[in-house]
């Protein structure tokens, strides 16, 4: 009789939980897809990026932050208020995740549906009174200025096995003989201080690498501050990839120098090799 009892107990406790499962729908996106804004007061450039995170709200809640692609389980059916939030790995760390604060949220009344998959690509778009410091490559004269001190140079080329953004991207080709080079942008442009929003964004394809760096100068006074370094690929399967570098620190703790730009610095990363880095879509971007 004890093992009776007991067994039906057990029963009653199983199907009792069975049927107290909350109801799951899945949320699935894969990738963000980013579009010109037609009310944009500067040129916005390509739409090139790497957003790979979402910040997910739903009826005003926090869900948390997904890696894309991601189908995120989700307690509840039916519809639902969903706000979406660009992201991306800021400083090109893989566990630092940013909500990116130039890039309107993707609203929308999702129906979920219980035990099934919505899937949706969500749409944003920079807003139209960001401002954009541009250098792609594109023009007969590049926004760019070698130091005395290489001996490689940047150039540019419209290899159509390379090119993947209008008709030219800038290429660095570094062996023993051309293993140094330091380039400075030259917008010439007072950037905002005091904790405001600034970042540098920049396509690459590369198996060197690179030492991206603050350059501010002004009132007789100039540094440089070392920041971010951009790791190689490996030849042979090197691809393009977006860079999402925050200037603020950097920019903000120098107020006496008002004009800041970006240094890119490559040294030959392993003696008797070749080794490239291209470049596209350089971008200071800003409120």
């Amino acid at each position: 009789m004890k093992h009776i009892f007991t067994y039906s107990l057990l029963t009653l406790f199983l199907f009792s939980c069975a049927k107290n499962q909350p109801t799951v729908s899945w949320l699935r996106i894969d990738k963000w897809d980013l579009v010109s804004n037609p009310d944009a007061q500067n040129s916005q450039g390509e739409m090139s990026h790497n957003l790979s995170q979402v910040f997910l709200n739903m009826d005003g809640k926090s869900l948390g932050v997904y890696e894309l692609p991601a189908n995120i389980p989700i307690i509840g059916e039916g519809v639902h208020e969903m706000t979406i939030i660009p992201g991306v790995l800021n400083n090109e760390i893989g566990k630092t995740k940013k909500r990116y604060p130039f890039l309107e949220h993707y609203k929308a009344n999702i129906t979920l549906i219980k035990d099934d998959t919505v899937s949706i690509t969500p749409k944003t778009r920079y807003y139209s009174s960001i401002k954009f410091l541009i250098e792609d490559f594109e023009s007969p004269s590049m926004q760019i200025e070698v130091s005395n001190e290489s001996t490689a140079t940047i150039g540019r080329n419209d290899d159509p096995n390379i090119l993947k953004w209008g008709n030219k991207y800038g290429e660095i080709l570094l062996n023993d003989n051309d293993s140094l080079i330091s380039f400075v942008t030259t917008f010439n442009t007072v950037l905002p201080k005091l904790g405001t929003e600034v970042y540098l964004e920049f396509d690459f394809m590369n198996t060197n690498s690179l030492l991206t760096s603050t350059f501010s100068y002004g009132n007789g006074n100039q540094h440089i501050d070392p920041y971010v370094i951009i790791t190689p690929q490996k030849e042979g399967s090197a691809v393009w990839k977006h860079a999402y570098i925050d200037l603020k620190e950097n920019i903000s703790y120098r107020q006496s120098t008002p004009i800041n730009e970006v240094q890119f610095t490559l040294l030959l990363d392993e003696l008797g090799t070749s080794k490239y880095f291209y470049i596209d879509n350089i971008k200071l971007v800003y409120p």
